[in-house]
């Protein structure tokens, strides 16, 4: 007896639309046109070119830079598709990188592409070098043989990453603490006799999906208000330039402050201070005429390695609470907060060390506004800010 199929055209379209705007992503656009290297530069160290459909990147031994193709523009969350392979020497696929003034060109993280068994590993450069190597349970599975065309998948939303070769996982991260965005990079390494090729890139960005959007928009203060020298910088980094003769923490219009008011959330955000370093992360702040007064404050001090600390330290609550630990990186050292804030209850996670568990009810605290502006106060001292991210609860 012959069955009636169910399937219908129109649903099944109907069904895929469905799924691409669930997870708020786009469809998948070429990072590669397949014939010029346009979007992309070239810094130096090697050459870059384009031989049927694909860019080949080659450098000689004498060659002691690294040299590396970088993308024009950059991304955030994304999932990115693409084909390589190594006929020599070892290369890598950056992300979220940024352009430094070094022998390496750029910091941040790559997917490890060699002939080796350790492609598909994460490697951070520039900082904690080897994050995560792919284990003797995948290396198997996945049927790497260099100098044959490999897939790679990479996926990068918020704070998890995960690589794919050949359709099988060879590194995953969750709630990293890397960089956040930056441009895409491929790389030739220094010092070997490098041929590598790469095609078929594509991606597909990612604009929802964490609930996480950003608080600045990479180009100038829109959405704030201040009558300080902030300033907007290279890779979304908004610092403190203080004028001649600026001094002390009573200039409340000099802070850098939200034009809207946040009640309940989550605020994600890096920031580093010069030696002798100040400043402070301000919440629901109800009058801009007085921060202090209003709202409250998560200090941002050059307190490392202090053995005896109060709430006036970095990571206190100033005036309430002491960090339970010191955790503050050195200064010129990028550090991350992750604070949450439902209700009354206060958490603050620094450097991946819950250093707050607060309920402000119980403080003096607890006559403050339950919503209010959030800003960066000015004590006159060099401050950077960057990767400033904020989800709001419900």
């Amino acid at each position: 007896m012959m069955k009636h199929s169910i399937f219908n055209p129109c649903v099944l379209l109907f069904l895929l639309n469905s799924c691409l705007a669930s997870t708020g992503s786009a469809r998948e656009a070429p990072l590669f046109d397949g014939k010029t290297l346009n979007g992309w530069t070239a810094l130096p160290g090697g050459t870059w070119t384009v031989e049927n459909g694909a860019i080949v990147g080659k450098s000689p031994k004498s060659e002691k830079r690294h040299g590396m193709l970088l993308s024009d523009k950059q991304y955030s969350d994304f999932v990115v598709t693409a084909k390589f392979r190594v006929l020599s020497g070892d290369s890598g696929f950056y992300f979220r990188s940024e352009r430094v003034k070094s022998n390496v060109s750029v910091n941040g993280f790559q997917v490890e592409v060699d002939s080796s068994q350790e492609t598909g590993g994460l490697y951070e450069t520039g900082g904690r070098a080897w994050v995560h190597k792919p284990g003797e349970e995948v290396i198997g599975k996945r049927n790497y043989k260099p100098g044959e065309w490999t897939t790679l998948e990479l996926r990068a939303v918020g704070r998890d990453l995960e690589v794919k070769i050949n359709d099988i996982v060879t590194s995953k991260l969750t709630n990293d603490k890397g960089r956040l965005k930056g441009h895409f990079g491929l790389q030739l390494h220094g010092g070997q006799d490098m041929h590598v090729e790469f095609k078929d890139i594509g991606i597909r960005e990612i604009t929802t999906g964490t609930g996480f959007v950003e608080l600045f928009n990479g180009k100038d203060l829109t959405g704030w208000k201040t009558s300080g020298n902030w300033v907007v910088e290279k890779e979304n980094v908004i610092t403190l330039k203080p004028r001649p003769g600026e001094s002390g923490w009573q200039r409340y219009d000099d802070y850098l402050a939200t034009e809207r008011k946040y009640g309940d959330f989550v605020l994600d955000l890096e920031f580093k201070f010069e030696p002798t370093g100040n400043s402070g992360v301000f919440m629901r702040i109800g009058d801009l005429k007085n921060h202090v007064t209003s709202g409250f404050e998560v200090q941002i001090l050059d307190t490392h390695n202090k053995k005896k600390f109060g709430a006036h330290d970095c990571g206190g609550v100033i005036g309430t609470s002491p960090p339970k630990k010191m955790v503050v990186k050195p200064a010129g050292e990028w550090n991350r907060y992750t604070i949450t804030l439902k209700g009354s209850l206060l958490k603050v996670v620094q450097n991946d060390v819950l250093i707050q568990d607060l309920d402000l009810s119980k403080t003096g605290l607890k006559d403050r506004p339950a919503k209010g502006h959030i800003s960066f106060q000015d004590e006159a001292k060099r401050v950077w800010y960057r990767n400033v991210r904020i989800k709001e609860l419900k």
